[in-house]
């Protein structure tokens, strides 16, 4: 299981190439996931003429909801590294990928400094 970052689904909404190709190559491999932090961090900016390309590519993802123990999870991750300015929603994302045993695909790897989950750049 690949739970996918936001940076990556925007690379993909941009029609960039490399990131299309990745996505093409893996989708049969594996499951691939998001975090409603994504869902919410894509909603954010988008313009209406956007929603129904976002809607198509968001529906081949399974949408991970934050529960309780991500929760808990992520309150200790931001304790552990607020001082390196990791932010909340980053700290949401990576207990989301710790609590579902997946590996999180990022172009933002400083961003998730945690030991305990495996992170892979598309």
């Amino acid at each position: 299981m690949y739970l996918v970052d936001t940076n990556v689904i925007i690379w993909m909404l941009r029609n960039e190439k490399k990131y299309i190709n990745w996505f093409d190559k893996i989708i049969n491999k594996t499951s691939l996931g998001i975090s409603t932090i994504t869902v919410a961090e894509i909603y954010k900016n988008l313009y209406p003429s956007e929603l129904i390309n976002t809607e198509v590519l968001l529906e081949k993802f399974k949408v991970f909801t934050v529960t309780e123990k991500i929760a808990k999870q992520a309150g200790f991750y931001w304790q552990q590294f607020s001082k390196k300015k990791i932010h909340l929603l980053d700290c949401l994302i990576a207990a989301t990928t710790k609590m579902n045993s997946a590996k999180l695909v990022t172009l933002n790897s400083k961003h998730f400094p945690m030991e305990d989950i495996e992170v892979i750049k598309p």
